[in-house]
């Protein structure tokens, strides 16, 4: 791993961390009132500073992503192009109430702990692993909780958009080889 490209791709994956995780600390810190829990606040930062050095990391070495004409890794900049516009309009339409239903952040957050509960429960747990809770119930440390939602929610969120990006590229590579098939034809005719 060469260290400036790692230096390189850690502010660009900070700037990009950053604001995609906006929406989803926006509504945890607002809707489920986390910002009065220490610990809940000091999880999700844990988390996106996780997922920026795991990304910086994985742009950084020599291989399909760091090739920028790997479909992998034009797919990768696409899905932070994607993301980067979703998160803005989230933003924009949270405080509506409204835009906290359209906004994906809601939704794979909500995954994420049905999951999280689901897996609790099968390994023996008699409550749930994390629980939105209302202000004047809200235990002491949910450190653990909050950053496992908080990753889990990231990793579904980077898996469909990478995969919607995925087939975004598959489907503007084969646009392109049409177009230049079309000009390779017309070119021959004439």
């Amino acid at each position: 791993m060469n260290r400036s490209v790692f230096l390189r791709q850690l502010r660009y994956w900070t700037f990009h961390c950053s604001l995609n995780a906006l929406p989803s600390f926006c509504i945890a810190m607002i809707y489920l009132q986390l910002w009065k829990n220490s610990s809940a606040v000091i999880a999700m930062l844990c988390a996106i500073v996780t997922f920026i050095l795991l990304y910086a990391a994985l742009t950084s070495l020599n291989g399909t992503l760091t090739d920028k004409s790997h479909v992998l890794s034009r797919a990768l900049q696409l899905g932070t192009r994607i993301r980067a516009v979703i998160s803005g309009i989230s933003l924009f339409t949270l405080p509506t109430g409204i835009g906290m239903m359209i906004s994906p952040d809601f939704w794979c957050g909500a995954l994420a702990i049905h999951l999280l509960n689901l897996a609790a429960k099968a390994l023996g747990g008699r409550w749930d692993f994390f629980q939105p809770y209302r202000s004047s119930e809200m235990p002491g440390d949910l450190f653990l909780p909050v950053f496992a939602t908080t990753l889990l929610e990231g990793f579904i969120l980077s898996f469909l958009l990478l995969m919607i990006s995925f087939f975004a590229v598959m489907f503007l590579q084969a646009r392109d080889r049409r177009n230049t098939f079309r000009k390779l034809h017309s070119s021959r005719c004439n």
